[in-house]
């Protein structure tokens, strides 16, 4: 982003977020989340500035090296908004900084403030004994960081102020996350629109002789074309054994006749994203031992929605089903001998929350609940067949099942072959 605020949530929904997580906050504690900073890549080149996704759930703010401070003073939270000021040559080399008249307005914090008023302002509370616990944005992927800025924070306080405790916001935030609001779930569906039309496009578009990041750039197109500048992931389009590779992010093959396509690929409108995978042929048409894998993948897949029901079943029972089916099915067309482990030609879970991360956050273990929003994911490895790919849906579960958030992308053989055709 640069720098520059593009996208937009209402602030009462922002509001409403952080009013939810103060029913934590006790008299004497504050919260303090920081919009973090984009690495260096090399010389004086740094990557893409991408924002702590708890911070911008709270506050609706991306710009770089903002932070966000809640204290609650005598059982009034006061909020404050620290950012980079306007600064007219920083902004002519980098662009655009958000004003702290439109960050009110986009985050709907009332004070907003200079960067450089961050620590006085926080030790104002400190040195009174306003605030006695802090709570921080403790991710579990930062265990260990030196470079996080929660991390430096809490050890520069811990170091020079011993009284003052830490409790973890990470837990409490996310599990707020795991909720899907409507407004999250229209996000989350206009960013499957842009989505299928993608997919649909590499469909018609491929061909024998194509390098894969040709396929690549129909993908990236469409989306441009629909006003979004970046993919929810590095795309995954791949061909032939290059589908083995599961994370295959450089795709610099070429898309061979009789071989498989597979496209692991999604969408990030207004910060939200959408994780889908279909498999199609270099061709167009399936061969025989395409279809019968292909068909089990499929069934498989669907059985896995019929599984659910709010309150019913957790990731790890849609799991252990699609382990026991696929084995069944793979044992019963000849692939797998009855004695072997499923995990021979089925390498990965398949289930996984999504939302302002593609791999969002929320429990694995606890029962479905209204509000989530996750991946069905059924893929199949057999390499001396040259047969790799997985199809992937997202869902969003209702009160009283499920919707198939992506049921307009084609996934059936016939459906496939004639929109190729």
């Amino acid at each position: 982003m640069r720098g520059r605020q593009k996208e937009r949530v209402s602030n009462t929904i922002q509001r409403n977020r952080r009013e939810n997580f103060y029913q934590h906050l006790a008299q004497g504690e504050a919260l303090i989340l920081f919009a973090g900073s984009a690495p260096r890549k090399s010389a004086d080149a740094k990557y893409h500035f991408f924002a702590n996704r708890n911070f911008y759930y709270l506050t609706g703010i991306l710009q770089a090296q903002s932070v966000f401070l809640a204290v609650n003073d005598g059982g009034e939270v006061k909020e404050f908004l620290f950012m980079l000021k306007k600064d007219r040559l920083a902004e002519r080399w980098n662009g655009s900084r958000v004003s702290p008249e439109e960050a009110a307005v986009q985050s709907g914090i009332a004070t907003v403030r200079d960067l450089e008023s961050f620590e006085p302002v926080l030790n104002g509370f400190l040195n009174t004994g306003a605030i006695s616990v802090l709570w921080y944005d403790f991710d579990k992927f930062d265990a260990g960081s030196t470079a996080a800025p929660q991390i430096i924070h809490s050890h520069s306080i811990r170091s020079g102020r011993p009284h003052v405790s830490f409790k973890n916001a990470y837990l409490p935030i996310c599990a707020s996350r795991t909720i899907k609001d409507a407004a999250e779930v229209e996000q989350i569906r206009e960013a499957m629109t842009v989505t299928r039309d993608g997919i649909h496009a590499m469909m018609r578009a491929a061909k024998a002789g194509m390098h894969e990041y040709q396929l690549e750039a129909v993908f990236t197109k469409v989306l441009a074309d629909a006003g979004v500048r970046e993919s929810a992931f590095d795309n995954i389009i791949s061909g032939g054994s290059n589908n083995f590779y599961l994370h295959y992010d450089e795709p610099a093959g070429t898309l061979m006749d009789g071989d498989l396509i597979l496209t692991d690929v999604g969408a990030r409108k207004n910060q939200y994203v959408t994780d889908i995978s279909r498999a199609f042929p270099v061709n167009g048409k399936f061969t025989s031992q395409q279809k019968e894998v292909y068909s089990i993948a499929l069934k498989v897949n669907k059985e896995l929605m019929g599984l659910l029901v709010p309150g019913k079943v957790s990731f790890d029972d849609i799991e252990a089903h699609a382990r026991k089916r696929v084995g069944e099915e793979l044992v019963a067309a000849g692939y797998l001998g009855t004695d072997e482990d499923v995990s021979k030609y089925y390498w990965h879970k398949g289930t996984h929350h999504i939302g302002l991360d593609v791999h969002d956050v929320g429990p694995l273990g606890n029962p479905i609940q209204p509000g989530m929003v996750f991946t069905i994911d059924v893929g199949i490895y057999i390499e001396d067949k040259n047969i790799g790919f997985r199809i992937e849906d997202n869902v969003l579960i209702t009160e009283t099942g499920y919707e198939n958030l992506s049921w307009e992308i084609v996934r059936e053989i016939d459906d496939i072959e004639a929109m190729m055709a």
